[in-house]
């Protein structure tokens, strides 16, 4: 941990800072953790389960949210490793037993292509555009490099065409190609954008980086969730060693994201977490939580549904020792915990 020690002392200095301008409380603050209510005994999703038919690695990555009552569930279905890939929409009326729905996105099998692999691919419905925006990476080569931000639009208005189809819009959101581009960002290009609002305005986390070790998230910023979204002086990256973050508000008005944690190498039962005042301003955390019998490494947080008071269901795709990556879920609850800054 001695590594780590100045690194979160920072981050600590940072939040109390933090703290003390806010509106909250100028002599107090607090931080969150995290208790284990419910494990993941068995997977979700597997490569047995309806729906897995064709998809020969498993799931990565995507989101699960709750929309007029139903869990919602966008998914990287790895039909063929990390080029060949498409988007998977399934649905469950009680969160556990998922219908895959229909294929929202699939990869170009065509070597350059900026759609070569896609990846992340996460909703948000537009009340500027009554229509559901769609976000995504799409890389142009190996799965991992020379990535771009897509931004697409349902083809149906309103909340009941989040199905699709989509269409893109023409032009990048964010792209490896770019002018001012951050110098943290690496030969993975953009990548694992996720948006969420302050007030009037937008903020998304987005990632970049140069292998494993080393992925970071920065913060850009529109007036509207279609954009125009820019880099500014926002400080990057906020968060480091980490992977698609996915942003809920508490109902104490705390931003709180999940992330997948990588600062804890492979084969590690870690999840990355962070939690903001302005949004702008994160501390980061992780919780460890004991490895499912069936995994060898919780790979990436899909988002939190809220379970009850202060407790909320975290999704998240996982290794396998049969080398197919499988979709589980664990249960929480989320304390505040007062912080004395005399």
């Amino acid at each position: 941990m001695k590594v780590y020690s100045s690194f979160y002392l920072i981050i600590v200095i940072l939040f109390f800072t933090q703290c003390q301008n806010s509106k909250i409380s100028k002599t107090h603050c607090f931080d969150y953790s995290l208790e284990l209510i419910d494990n993941s005994s068995v997977p979700l999703i597997d490569k047995n389960s309806q729906g897995s038919e064709g998809n020969t690695k498993g799931y990565e990555g995507g989101t699960v949210f709750m929309n007029g009552g139903i869990f919602q569930m966008f998914v990287t279905e790895e039909i063929n490793g990390w080029v060949n890939t498409r988007t998977g929409y399934w649905k469950s009326e009680d969160g556990v037993h998922w219908k895959r729905v229909t294929t929202i996105l699939k990869s170009v099998d065509k070597v350059n292509d900026p759609k070569n692999a896609v990846w992340a691919a996460m909703p948000f419905y537009n009340k500027n555009e009554d229509r559901w925006n769609l976000f995504y990476v799409g890389y142009e080569r190996d799965g991992v490099t020379n990535g771009r931000i897509f931004r697409a639009v349902a083809s149906k208005q309103g909340e009941d065409g989040l199905a699709g189809p989509y269409t893109d819009v023409p032009g990048t959101i964010l792209s490896y190609e770019d002018a001012n581009k951050d110098p943290w960002e690496g030969s993975q290009g953009a990548a694992a954008f996720y948006a969420y609002q302050v007030g009037s305005k937008w903020f998304a986390f987005y990632a970049s980086g140069d292998s494993k070790s080393r992925w970071d998230e920065g913060i850009i910023t529109a007036d509207s969730l279609e954009g125009k979204w820019t880099r500014d002086d926002t400080p990057n990256p906020v968060l480091t060693y980490s992977e698609n973050p996915i942003v809920n508000q508490l109902q104490d008005g705390t931003f709180f994201c999940v992330f997948d944690d990588i600062a804890h190498g492979e084969s590690s039962s870690t999840i990355g977490y962070g939690y903001s005042l302005d949004g702008v301003y994160w501390r980061q955390n992780f919780f460890t939580i004991p490895m499912p019998p069936w995994a060898i490494n919780i790979r990436t947080p899909q988002g939190m549904v809220p379970a009850g008071k202060d407790t909320y269901w975290i999704y998240f795709t996982a290794n396998t020792t049969s080398g197919f990556d499988c979709i589980g879920r664990i249960k929480v609850k989320i304390t505040r915990n007062e912080l004395d800054n005399k």
